[in-house]
């Protein structure tokens, strides 16, 4: 057993806290950025906006110059899709929230109806290749 703490008066002290000397115990206090899950959720963010950045640095190289022409007027355009691999059932889902699937076509997916917004949000995905204008089909009347 240790010998009891005494203050400067010499009366024993109830606590080691009491003395302000405290047994070093070997654990180190360590900052925020040294924690795993603080270094984690950092590069969890740190890949979205990897991932969200390359979108939007390469989405606009994805569409072609007749198509931004026709994006320019601001109407519902028809395009054809390229994907670098065949398309899922994940895929064929987005299409059809921007547009309507009509076909494929010249190894595209023909997709009608879509705004500018759509076309933008669908060339920052990874996974396209390339959109290009659609050709207008024979016996469509185009309406005004």
């Amino acid at each position: 057993m240790a010998p009891p703490q005494l203050d400067a008066d010499g009366n024993e002290l109830d606590s080691e806290y009491e003395s302000g000397i405290v047994e070093e115990t070997g654990f180190r206090r360590r900052r925020w950025y040294h924690r795993r899950d603080a270094r984690f959720i950092g590069l969890v963010v740190a890949f979205i906006v990897a991932f969200q950045g390359y979108g939007f640095l390469t989405g606009p190289g994805k569409i072609t110059d007749k198509l931004e022409a026709e994006m320019a007027k601001g109407k519902e355009v028809d395009v054809l899709v390229w994907a670098k691999f065949p398309a899922e059932a994940f895929h064929m889902e987005i299409y059809q929230e921007l547009g309507a699937l009509s076909g494929e076509q010249d190894g595209a997916v023909r997709v009608g109806g879509i705004m500018p917004d759509g076309i933008e949000f669908l060339a920052r995905k990874y996974w396209i290749d390339r959109i290009d204008l659609a050709p207008l089909r024979k016996g469509v009347k185009i309406r005004r």
